[in-house]
């Protein structure tokens, strides 16, 4: 493995663990969302077939996807009758925009926490 190859897959992995951490992605929503990105505008069905998963397995990430504001949906109807979803992932900026706001709270939260550590008489406790 060449040293390019290795970065972007040090990278691929880091920005994982960030959705992970920060956004509480489970592995199959993150695999979803990229997936998504890769091939946009499909169905449960056919993302399903492209990522060689099972149906309700997918169905569940973007279920869970769609609840986060991490991908969209749009209704189209069939020529055959009935109607399917389409789903669409928030742009990496988007994404990006998110992960700041979040961990903006969190440095927020952190930083409260840790102002509010004392020591007295060599025990360190939270106001």
């Amino acid at each position: 493995m060449d040293s390019m190859n290795l970065k972007e897959l040090f990278d691929a992995k880091t920005f994982a663990h960030i959705l992970r951490c920060l956004l509480n992605l489970t592995q199959s929503e993150i695999e979803v969302y990229f997936a998504l990105h890769e091939h946009p505008n499909k169905s449960v069905d056919e993302l399903a077939e492209i990522m060689g998963k099972d149906r309700s397995g997918v169905y569940r990430s973007l279920q869970n996807l769609l609840e986060k504001g991490l991908v969209s949906r749009e209704y189209r109807i069939l020529k055959h009758g009935g109607y399917k979803y389409l789903y669409i992932p928030v742009s990496i900026e988007d994404l990006k925009k998110m992960l700041k706001e979040e961990l903006n709270r969190w440095f927020k939260v952190l930083n409260e926490v840790v102002e509010g550590f004392t020591i007295e008489f060599g025990k360190v406790k939270e106001s």
